[in-house]
């Protein structure tokens, strides 16, 4: 039963094991779970989960393997809040102590400042949960930039597209892909001027110019949040992040209409 449950977690420290030693992609510091990862995922349930094993030692030993799950997990380079994504539900069953017990004596001098201290967090991650939904959804420029390629061009012309490891890792994957007659490119570290001798037939790229290629749209994708003076005060500054390029030796896609990029 627990080699059921376990292997899959296993089969990913083994193959990022393998990975991270010819790769240095989405390397983070042995602490990033700890002081980056968790803390954005759960916001107020991460430093009441903490509270909730000093209060009730009887969860104790239900955290105590997830714990050691993520230090195990911490000890890889390469580092993804997917890895240990497992490991949440038991924290907040932990945090859900903490909040179980300030609810409780909220009614008791003390304990009612920290119960208004914790339903004035929960309002803080509510707005931040909000906010952090709506940049995620404006955060995969790369995949909305494939899908407008395949519905620009209908042509049964063979076509190769070359994708970058920044429009990869922006939302394209082989579920994006069609078949024949399109087909894709991944290859990396391709000087820029190296393209123009490439017969490749679109770059999706975040290169604004490329020698050779004409840009022939953009995609905008997540930037950063500003302040603003209205309801909601939050709101999301987008930027083009992915640039379509077509090769301009091939007439069939300069005859083609599209938008430009800025």
């Amino acid at each position: 039963m627990w080699r059921r449950i376990l292997w899959p977690e296993f089969q990913v420290l083994w193959f990022n094991s393998v990975l991270n030693r010819s790769s240095e992609w989405g390397t983070h510091s042995i602490h990033w779970y700890f002081t980056s990862a968790l803390p954005r995922s759960m916001i107020v349930a991460y430093p009441l989960c903490m509270v909730g094993a000093l209060l009730d030692r009887r969860i104790v030993p239900y955290m105590f393997p997830v714990f050691l799950f993520v230090v195990l997990y911490s000890k890889l380079p390469h580092k993804e809040l997917r890895f240990i994504i497992g490991s949440i539900p038991m924290f907040n069953v932990s945090a859900s102590l903490t909040a179980s017990r300030l609810y409780n004596n909220r009614k008791k001098a003390g304990w009612n400042l920290l119960f208004i201290l914790m339903l004035g967090a929960f309002l803080v991650s509510l707005g931040y949960s909000t906010v952090t939904f709506m940049a995620s959804y404006n955060n995969y420029p790369g995949g909305y930039a494939l899908k407008a390629l395949h519905e620009a061009d209908s042509s049964v012309k063979e076509k190769m597209v070359h994708i970058d490891a920044f429009t990869a890792m922006s939302g394209v994957s082989r579920f994006c892909e069609n078949e024949y007659p399109w087909r894709y490119s991944k290859e990396e570290e391709i000087p820029i001027e190296e393209f123009e001798k490439r017969n490749f037939t679109y770059l999706l790229n975040e290169h604004r110019s490329i020698g050779g290629y004409q840009c022939l749209f953009a995609v905008d994708g997540f930037s950063r949040v500003k302040l603003t003076p209205q309801i909601p005060p939050l709101s999301l500054v987008k930027e083009p992040k992915v640039f379509a390029h077509g090769n301009t030796r091939d007439p069939d896609i300069l005859s083609l209409s599209w938008p430009g990029c800025p």
